[in-house]
C-alpha cells in the first residue's frame, strides 16, 4: 500500500545547551488516502510535537532522526526547502486554540485572502480572492460568510474559530489535514459539528486526517485506525474496531476503562495511577511499569519492542491482555 505520509523510526531530540533530551523515540505512523488516522495519549505524550516535526514547524534546536516519507519519497522537514513546496498546498495542520493561531489585529477576510494568495499557482486579482474567501468560509459552514470577512477575531465564537482556521488550511486544497486537538474548549455541540464537517470534507475531498485528540469517543466515532502514543513511543495500533474491542496494552485497556459507560450501571470510574514521567526521568525499562498493575521483573530490565499480531494490531507490552481475555475483568 502506498500511503500519504509515512514515520519510520522518527526520534526526535531537543538540545539544551550540551544536553539532548530525548522526546520522541522510534514512531512508526502512516496514513494513507482518504484515511482519518487518530493520535491519542496523555498530556506529554509527543502527540503534537510529533505532528509538528513532521510538518517542520520546530525551532533550530530540535535534532530529528529516522525518516519521513510523503508519497512514498523521503522528506527532510527541517529543511525550508523541502517543507515550502508542501506546507498548505499537500499538507496543512491546524492548532489548537483557534483565537491564538488567528491574528488579533486583522480581519478574518485579510487572513483568508493571504492565505489563498500563498496557496495558489497563479496570480488572483481582490475581487478573485474575496470570491474565494466567501466560498471556502461557506464550504466550512460559516454562516454570512461575506459579512464574516471584515469580523476580527474576537468577534467570533470558539467554534466559528475553528472553522475560520479549518477554511484557511483548505486555501490551498492539501491532501492531508493534521487537526491537533481541534474541539478544545468547545461545548459538546459546537464539538460534534467540527467532527461532522471534518467527515464531509473527507467525503467531499478525498482528505487524509490526522486526529490528535484526548477524546476517545471522538475517535470512536470518525477514526478508521488508532495509534496510542505514551512517553514518545507507540505503544499501542490498529484499527479502532479491534483495538476498542480487544486493548492488549494496559495503557490503553486503562483509557479505556476510565471512561464513563451508558452501557455499565454508575459506579466510579478507574483512573490510571500516576502520571506521566518526564523524558529525564525515563530508565531502561518499560516507560509505563511504574504505573502498570500486569509488570513483572523483566518490565522494570527491558523495553519491550512494539509487535505486530495477527488481525494486524501491534502491542509493545511483555504481559498484554490477551486477544480472548476480557480487558474488564
Amino acid at each position: 500500500m502506498t500511503y500519504l505520509l509515512e514515520l519510520d523510526d522518527m526520534a526526535l531530540n531537543f538540545a539544551i545547551g550540551a544536553l539532548e533530551i530525548p522526546i520522541v523515540r522510534g514512531i512508526d505512523l502512516s496514513v494513507s488516502k482518504g484515511e482519518i488516522v487518530g493520535l491519542v495519549g496523555e498530556s506529554g505524550c509527543g502527540k503534537s510535537v510529533t505532528c509538528m516535526a513532521a510538518m517542520g514547524l520546530l525551532d533550530d534546536n530540535a535534532k530529528l532522526g529516522g525518516e519521513v516519507r510523503w508519497k512514498g519519497n523521503a522528506i527532510e522537514p527541517a529543511k525550508d526547502s523541502t517543507m515550502s513546496t508542501l506546507r498548505g498546498s499537500e499538507m496543512a495542520m491546524i492548532f489548537q486554540d483557534p483565537m491564538s493561531a488567528l491574528n488579533p489585529v486583522k480581519r478574518i477576510g485579510k487572513q483568508l485572502m493571504e492565505a489563498i494568495r500563498i496557496n495558489s499557482p497563479s496570480r488572483l486579482g481582490r475581487a478573485a480572492l474575496r470570491k474565494r474567501a466567501v466560498e471556502l468560509l461557506g464550504d466550512v459552514g460559516v454562516p454570512e460568510p461575506e459579512k464574516r470577512l471584515s469580523a476580527y477575531p474576537h468577534q467570533l465564537s470558539g467554534g466559528l474559530s475553528q472553522r475560520v482556521m479549518i477554511a484557511m488550511m483548505l486555501a490551498g486544497d492539501p491532501d492531508l489535514l493534521i487537526a491537533d486537538e481541534p474541539t478544545t474548549a468547545l461545548d459538546v455541540t459546537v464539538q460534534a459539528q467540527i467532527m461532522e464537517l471534518l467527515l464531509d470534507l473527507r467525503d467531499r475531498r478525498n482528505m487524509s486526517v490526522i486526529l490528535v485528540t484526548h477524546d476517545l469517543g471522538v475517535v470512536a466515532e470518525v477514526c478508521d485506525r488508532i495509534f496510542v502514543m505514551y512517553c514518545g513511543r507507540i505503544i499501542e495500533s490498529g484499527s479502532v474496531r479491534d483495538v476498542f474491542a480487544n486493548p492488549r496494552h494496559p495503557y490503553t485497556h486503562g483509557l479505556l476503562a476510565s471512561l464513563p459507560r451508558v452501557d455499565h450501571a454508575a459506579g466510579d470510574l478507574s483512573p490510571v495511577p500516576g502520571v506521566v514521567p518526564l523524558p529525564t526521568e525515563l530508565g531502561l525499562g518499560c516507560d509505563f511499569a511504574d504505573r502498570c498493575s500486569r509488570k513483572t521483573p523483566q518490565c522494570e530490565s527491558g523495553s519491550p519492542q512494539l509487535t505486530v499480531g495477527a488481525n494486524g494490531t501491534a502491542c509493545s507490552c511483555f504481559n498484554p491482555f490477551g486477544q480472548q481475555e476480557d480487558p474488564e475483568q
